[in-house]
C-alpha cells in the first residue's frame, strides 16, 4: 500500500512540476490522474511474477549512475552546442546509425536519454533492425560517434535497461 501512495504521490509531483502550480484543482487532477494510471497498471500487471524476471532492485540500483551521466551528457553537449553558436560555424552536422542490435528492446529508453543531449537527435528508433538513426553536430568520424554511444550505453544505461 506504501508503494501504491509513493508512486501516485511521485506522478502527481510530476504533474504539478509540468504545471508549475500547486493550486488545489491542479493538486486534485494531479492526484487523479496518478491514481488511475496506478491502477491501469495494476491492472496490466501480469499474475505471475516468475515470468516477469528478477527483482527490479539492482536495477534501481543503476538509476543515480543513469541520471547523473545523463545529466553530464547534456552538459558536455550543452557546453559543445553553445561554442558552435558563438563560433558561427557548424563542425558537420550529419547522420550515424548506430546498431544495438541485442538491445533492442531498451531502444526506446536509449532514444530517448541521447535525444536529451543537444547535440544529437533521434530520427528513428527501429527495434527491427536493431539500429539507431541520430543526427549529430559533428558526423566527421561516424565510427568515434557510434563507439560513444555505445561506451554511454555500456557505462549509463545496461544496467537500468538491460
Amino acid at each position: 500500500m506504501i508503494a501504491v501512495l509513493g508512486r501516485i504521490a511521485a506522478l502527481t509531483a510530476v504533474y504539478l512540476l509540468v504545471l508549475t502550480s500547486v493550486a488545489p484543482g491542479d493538486v486534485l487532477v494531479g492526484v487523479l490522474l496518478a491514481t488511475g494510471i496506478v491502477a491501469a497498471g495494476r491492472l496490466v500487471r501480469r499474475p505471475d511474477r516468475a515470468a516477469v524476471g528478477p527483482s527490479p532492485a539492482p536495477r534501481l540500483a543503476g538509476v543515480p549512475a543513469l541520471v547523473g551521466g545523463t545529466l553530464v551528457d547534456m552538459a558536455r553537449a550543452s557546453w559543445q552546442v553553445a561554442g558552435c553558436c558563438l563560433r558561427g560555424r557548424l563542425p558537420a552536422p550529419g547522420l550515424v546509425t548506430i546498431p544495438i542490435g541485442p538491445r533492442a528492446d531498451s531502444a526506446a529508453a536509449w532514444a530517448v536519454r541521447v535525444g536529451l543531449a543537444p547535440d544529437t537527435i533521434v530520427v528513428e528508433a527501429d527495434e527491427e533492425r536493431g539500429e539507431l538513426l541520430l543526427h549529430v553536430l559533428d558526423a566527421r568520424d561516424p565510427d568515434a560517434v557510434r563507439r560513444e554511444q555505445l561506451d554511454s550505453y555500456e557505462r549509463r544505461q545496461r544496467r537500468v535497461f538491460p
